[in-house]
């Protein structure tokens, strides 16, 4: 009986639940890789003074200009590479910036991938085609940026709940006693 007592959780305490299962840290990966198996497909066209429209694919798209393929990289893969970091942070609130970072540049690479789609991708154009590539590659950003509020949603919970716990353990801690005069 005395096993039981000192074994079980003290009764000044309240028990913590166990955590839920972590989210996967490879999901962002798995987004960014649909989105790669968008590239290769046509994003749109354009029309230029040379003849008719011209198609184009996302591979067309980041490799145009060096500068703007290394800024879209770096809008696609920095919510990624944050999102695997920060799996392996300790520190909540250092986890909690890494995951709002990652929210920012999402919703910024998101809304590359919405505008694209819009103007480049035949929404509402006179040829009457329709690219789906575009489309797909602004839901595989917008489910990275869902991703990111929920670590960062998870991550405020977990701040909270840790200063709820602390503010019990020091409410529970009996005070020290006075010391005996001499």
């Amino acid at each position: 009986m005395a096993d039981e007592q000192a074994s079980g959780p003290e009764p000044d305490l309240p028990e913590i639940p166990r955590d839920k299962p972590r989210r996967s840290p490879y999901r962002r990966l798995v987004l960014l890789a649909l989105f790669a198996l968008t590239l290769p497909f046509e994003w749109g066209a354009r029309s230029s003074c040379e003849g008719g429209p011209k198609t184009f694919t996302g591979i067309d798209v980041l490799t145009e200009r060096p500068s703007n393929g290394i800024s879209i990289a770096v809008l696609i893969l920095t919510p990624v590479l944050l999102g695997l970091l920060q799996h392996r942070m300790r520190n909540a609130l250092a986890r909690l910036l890494m995951e709002l970072a990652s929210m920012l540049f999402a919703s910024l690479g998101t809304l590359f991938c919405f505008v694209n789609a819009i103007f480049a991708g035949g929404f509402g154009a006179s040829n009457g085609r329709f690219f789906p590539a575009p489309w797909i590659a602004t839901l595989a950003q917008l489910f990275v940026l869902i991703d990111a509020c929920q670590g960062a949603v998870q991550r405020i919970n977990d701040i909270l709940k840790e200063r709820q716990r602390r503010r019990q353990v020091a409410a529970n801690a009996e005070p020290a006693e006075p010391s005996p005069e001499p």
